[in-house]
This record gives structure tokens, C-alpha cells and sequence, in this order.
């Protein structure tokens, strides 16, 4: 799996904007308000989940679009609309549990 580094233009500065390669790359379509498990594959460090709309997922369970207010600490994350995609550290995570409130396809990109 090919490390994940930001890459620098020729002056040397960070271009934040520019995702390197990664050599594995899986996609979920889900059905509006189904749960789907995406495997974090060995010696995964890095995930990017990106999405076409606004998601939840949770990497310690199923997530799940709430319909009322969980004040146990197992709430789902949500990733917005005005940037659909989020950047978490799955090392030592099996899985990344995704929902969405409607259809939905949603990409994970991993990277060492």
C-alpha cells in the first residue's frame, strides 16, 4: 500500500489541494438509510471517504442516521455538504461503517 504524503509544488511549498496515489480504492452504493461495512485493509493507516451528498459513519459500530439525540457517546460523524469527503486515521479499525439519509455513493481511499 503506498504511503500517504502532501506533495510540494517545485518551490518546495505543501500543496494541500493535490491527493497522492493510492493503489486501493473501494466504493459503496448505498440505498438511502442502509448501513453498509467498508473493510479497512491491512496496514491501513489512512481513509479518505469521499461522497456525491451529506453522510454519517462510525468506525467502533453501525452508524446511523439519528432521529433523535444520542448522549451515550455512540453517535455516528457527519460530513457536511459543503465538503463531502473527510480524512480519519483507521489504524487499528477493521471497518468503517457508512449510512446516508438518501442514495448515496461513497468512495474509500487508503493509503499507509
Amino acid at each position: 500500500m503506498k504511503p500517504y504524503f502532501i506533495p510540494r509544488d517545485a518551490a518546495g511549498f505543501l500543496l494541500h489541494d493535490v491527493l497522492p496515489d493510492c493503489d486501493r480504492v473501494d466504493v459503496r452504493v448505498l440505498a438511502a438509510n442502509t448501513a453498509e461495512d467498508i473493510d479497512v485493509p491491512t496496514g491501513a493507516k489512512i481513509c479518505r471517504l469521499d461522497a456525491d451528498g451529506v453522510f454519517y459513519f462510525n468506525t467502533q459500530g453501525d452508524a446511523a442516521v439519528p432521529s433523535a439525540d444520542v448522549t451515550d457517546g455512540s453517535g455516528s460523524r457527519f460530513v457536511g455538504s459543503g465538503s463531502p469527503f473527510v480524512m480519519i486515521e483507521v489504524e487499528g479499525v477493521d471497518d468503517i461503517s457508512v449510512i446516508a439519509g438518501a442514495a448515496r455513493k461513497i468512495t474509500a481511499s487508503f493509503w499507509s
